[in-house]
């Protein structure tokens, strides 16, 4: 049994994605799976746990035709059996019916929102309209059920997705990061931005300096992670920081497997509703998440040790945030105290 599965996803999401090679495995455990993914993730992919092989893709929003061709043809050579989508877009839908992929599925349903045209190219466009509310589910939850619905499988229990194990080089990495610190209890890592420049998912670099004074007189040493365009507003954080020597700025300086590792080694990561979230919750690190306009209902992340905190204000919605580009109100991240985010933090580390 050789099977593809597309996801052309940022990392946040194509983490929850991870969530349908438990399922996969659990029908196929000798199947070989290979998983088509955009060309910057390809590293993360081939963390996952059950992906054989990774397949980059240049994708571009709005790019041409030629490229689909092209991947379609290289696709027919590894004659597929079955062919999953987990957010099948117009450009891998018709890659598949190309490549000749005889059964082809989409699990789209799990996403929240229903095909067009591009079902008339799927043999099985798995539903759950009958007993799933995707509302009030985890997006993870939501594709395992599309996965257990399609291959039959009557056990409900989630089978939490997970990364491979790291690499010795990455945890002397981690440790080596980790040395300078003097803490009692270990270290707290964070991550204190979001990507885009929707600043609406962050949180105020004030109380990320209380809630770090709190956590260093308990004991624990504290980790900035992140990638080199977040070292000015960790530096704001820093200034607020009244122990700077219980304090370290690793960002930009580690690679995917040297954070995972990072994620790893610390007694809990609290971090912004970002795709390190998702990571880290998959490397089955403890992750607490601050949430703004998104639903922790829906978007939380698949590992078994994950907490989240939200002001869960109304206009957010059940789903989606209404109008998260022009809105003017602070109130889904302003409505988020320092005290509930320690709280939940005590309740992970307990």
């Amino acid at each position: 049994m050789k099977i593809f599965v597309d996801g052309i996803m940022h990392l946040g999401d194509m983490m929850i994605a991870s969530s349908v090679f438990p399922v996969i495995r659990k029908k196929y455990p000798e199947a070989e799976v290979h998983f088509l993914v955009m060309e910057s993730l390809a590293s993360a992919a081939e963390l996952i746990e059950g992906v054989d092989k990774v397949i980059p893709y240049a994708y571009k929003s709005g790019g041409g035709v030629k490229g689909v061709f092209d991947m379609a043809k290289k696709l027919r050579k590894e004659k597929y059996d079955i062919g999953i989508s987990v957010d099948p877009r117009e450009r891998v839908t018709l890659m598949k019916w190309l490549a000749g992929i005889p059964v082809r599925v989409t699990v789209e349903e799990a996403l929240g929102w229903k095909l067009g045209w591009e079902r008339l190219f799927y043999t099985t466009d798995v539903s759950l309209e009958k007993g799933w509310d995707v509302r009030n589910r985890l997006m993870s939850e939501s594709f395992q059920e599309a996965m257990r619905r399609y291959f039959g499988i009557k056990d409900k229990e989630f089978i939490y997705p997970t990364l491979k194990p790291s690499s010795e080089k990455a945890v002397a990495k981690a440790n080596e990061l980790f040395s300078p610190l003097k803490s009692k209890k270990g270290v707290i890592s964070f991550c204190v931005v979001t990507s885009g420049d929707n600043r609406r998912k962050d949180w105020p670099t004030e109380r990320f300096a209380e809630l770090s004074n709190r956590l260093i007189k308990k004991g624990y040493g504290l980790v900035f992670t992140g990638i080199a365009e977040h070292n000015e507003v960790i530096a704001k954080i820093i200034e607020g920081v009244e122990d700077k020597t219980a304090v370290l700025n690793v960002a930009g300086k580690t690679n995917l497997e040297e954070l995972v590792a990072v994620f790893r080694a610390s007694k809990l990561f609290v971090t912004l509703d970002t795709g390190s979230a998702h990571l880290a919750a998959v490397a089955g690190a403890k992750v607490l998440t601050i949430f703004s306009f998104n639903s922790p209902e829906i978007y939380g992340a698949a590992g078994r040790y994950t907490k989240a905190v939200s002001a869960h204000v109304p206009c957010a919605g059940k789903y989606r945030c209404f109008d998260r580009k022009n809105c003017d109100k602070d109130d889904c991240f302003a409505l988020v105290t320092v005290d509930m985010v320690e709280n939940a933090a005590d309740e992970l580390l307990q």
